[in-house]
């Protein structure tokens, strides 16, 4: 189906890490793949195989409908990667197919966003990285880091 009018569903992110630096980025990647999301223009899914998600592909932008879910994702993206991770809102577009626990789309923005505590990262720390993220992408702070 072409979605004209954006769906809202949930998903996770990981913010850059400079490693040589020890420096964190506020700049949203994907937990997998490591693709950075521009700020302030949409992310496009890409497939050597075509332009846009079809069913029998599972390419596509990646997203759950209940916070729950992704909140699920979260806590195993946060003891897998030494990335802070954000938890938050998506914006979802174009081609926008249905999968078991939501959806996978052509285009995506983020919504709202908050950068997760935990392993190392500080409620203060994870506060002020929430700021910068949010003034990057130009979207609302979310939950409870807000």
């Amino acid at each position: 189906m072409t979605q004209t009018d954006p769906i809202l569903a949930w998903r996770i992110w990981r913010l850059r890490l400079d490693a040589d630096r020890g420096v964190v980025e506020p700049v949203l990647e994907s937990c997998v793949y490591g693709d950075g999301w521009p700020e302030r223009a949409a992310f496009a899914a890409e497939c050597p195989e075509h332009r846009r998600p079809v069913p029998d592909c599972g390419c596509g932008i990646y997203a759950v409908t209940a916070r729950d879910a992704a909140a699920q994702w979260a806590h195993w993206a946060q003891s897998a990667v030494p990335h802070p991770i954000v938890l938050g809102r998506v914006q979802l577009w174009g081609r926008v197919l249905p999968y078991s626990a939501g959806y996978r789309a052509e285009f995506a923005y983020p919504y709202d966003l908050e950068v997760l505590p935990g392993d190392g990262l500080a409620e203060l720390a994870a506060r002020r990285l929430q700021r910068a993220v949010c003034s990057r992408y130009a979207v609302e702070a979310a939950g409870l880091a807000a």
